[in-house]
């Protein structure tokens, strides 16, 4: 703690203008280094850019500059680099050796990182408890690719995740996502949500999940909001070949039992599998926007299917399909619930921003497929 108030405090005589913008910081050191920036630092599919705040990799520039290296963080500037950071497979610290982002340092209030269209309460933040998923075999998933070429998982300690959140109330951010691959369960989940106790009206937390049974109320009450579910796909066939370790019948319940526990479930799926008919796609694309409609699942992404660190084809199929897993937001149930849940400003201009993504989003992929001709 006192080295990070030491940086701020040399950070603070530097200069008094717009901390944001800075560059670079400068320290006594024995190389440069230098952090390029890009949409896609933290994202596991590269099928679409998200400017996402790249909590492994600010983790890793806090620990070198704590070192005494010169850190550059997000803009070349003409100055020659002894090293260059491309992504987190460059990183050379166990996970649970390194410290937590110096978010001053890594300008995590910046513009581009608070655009994050998940984030209901600003200003927000990434964090990662662990540095993959405690599951680690769906066969599409940059994790289960890391563990295959030797990466070890770790995991924090609870104390440790904790003097982070403290850090982050104590300068101003009102939500954090934690971006591990899952959200450590068990005895862990269960000492986090005891020490939350007393920061849940603090900071709201979110998090990645499987659509496993676990005890929602208890997460609601620490501070949870926002959770990202990996379903992919209704169809128990498809689930076994990427290696899902899920059952069909289970989505609809699970999802369920998040949303009465007070959460605001967030779907995800995948179209294109070479393997499925339109009918197998339909079966998910029903199944998706049952849980839109009926308010069992507050927001939904979609993404086409593919091999970790590659970019699907933009004529394929499955771009094709991905308008019909949106048709819920034309039925006038899933627009009642949604004015039914506004209980404040957020909760409005949550949903503005959220329309205004999806229109991106939809204007994005009609660009592609046109420059693809």
């Amino acid at each position: 703690m006192q080295s990070v108030q030491s940086l701020s405090a040399m950070s603070a005589i530097c200069s008094f203008k717009w901390p944001l913008e800075w560059d670079y910081l400068y320290f006594d050191n024995d190389m440069k280094v230098f952090f390029p920036l890009s949409p896609y630092n933290q994202q596991r599919q590269y099928e679409k850019p998200a400017w996402v705040y790249p909590a492994h990799l600010a983790m890793y520039a806090t620990a070198l500059s704590r070192q005494g290296h010169e850190v550059h963080w997000g803009k070349n500037d003409g100055t020659q680099y002894d090293q260059v950071i491309k992504d987190d497979f460059q990183i050379d610290i166990p996970f649970e050796d390194l410290p937590y982002p110096d978010r001053f340092l890594t300008q995590a209030k910046h513009p581009r990182w608070q655009s994050y269209g998940n984030y209901k309460f600003h200003p927000a933040t990434h964090m990662m408890a662990s540095n993959l998923c405690w599951y680690g075999k769906c066969t599409f998933c940059i994790d289960t690719y890391k563990l295959q070429h030797g990466e070890a998982r770790g995991v924090r300690s609870v104390d440790h995740v904790m003097e982070e959140i403290d850090d982050l109330i104590a300068h101003g951010y009102r939500e954090v996502f934690d971006d591990s691959g899952t959200f450590p369960v068990g005895p862990w989940l269960k000492e986090f949500c005891r020490q939350m106790q007393s920061r849940k009206r603090h900071i709201t937390i979110g998090c990645n999940m499987k659509p496993v049974t676990l005890d929602y109320a208890m997460m609601k009450d620490a501070g949870f909001r926002f959770i990202l579910v990996g379903i992919e796909s209704a169809n128990q066939e498809t689930l076994d070949r990427i290696q899902k370790g899920q059952r069909s019948e289970d989505i609809i319940p699970i999802i369920k039992s998040m949303s009465h526990a007070g959460l605001e479930p967030h779907i995800t799926w995948m179209s294109g599998y070479g393997w499925e008919t339109e009918e197998d796609e339909q079966r998910s694309i029903d199944m998706c926007n049952f849980l839109l409609r009926k308010g069992y699942a507050k927001t939904a992404q979609v993404s086409v299917y593919s091999p970790p660190r590659t970019l699907p084809d933009p004529q394929s199929p499955g771009h094709q399909r991905l308008p019909k897993y949106f048709q819920a937001y034309r039925h006038p149930e899933f627009w009642y619930r949604r004015i039914k849940d506004i209980r404040q400003w957020e909760d409005v201009t949550y949903l503005i921003r959220g329309g205004r993504l999806v229109c991106e989003e939809h204007w994005r992929k009609f660009w592609a497929r046109q420059h693809a001709n």
